[in-house]
């Protein structure tokens, strides 16, 4: 007795996450507009965490 194969999650779209999608696709736009704000995104995030460090300082 044969048994049908299971649908793989490559292919069957209902089963893929949007994070595998992106991650299949590296030329996806959101994954290159990640790319291209990520080193800005990371030195704002420093900044507002030496800021609110600071703020904390001061209000000890």
């Amino acid at each position: 007795m044969s048994r049908l194969p299971e649908p793989s999650a490559e292919s069957d779209p209902l089963q893929r996450s949007p994070i595998r999608a992106l991650a299949a696709n590296p030329s996806h736009p959101m994954l290159s507009g990640f790319a291209a704000i990520a080193p800005r995104l990371a030195a704002a995030m420093a900044f507002a965490g030496l800021v609110q460090m600071t703020f904390n300082l001061i209000s000890r």
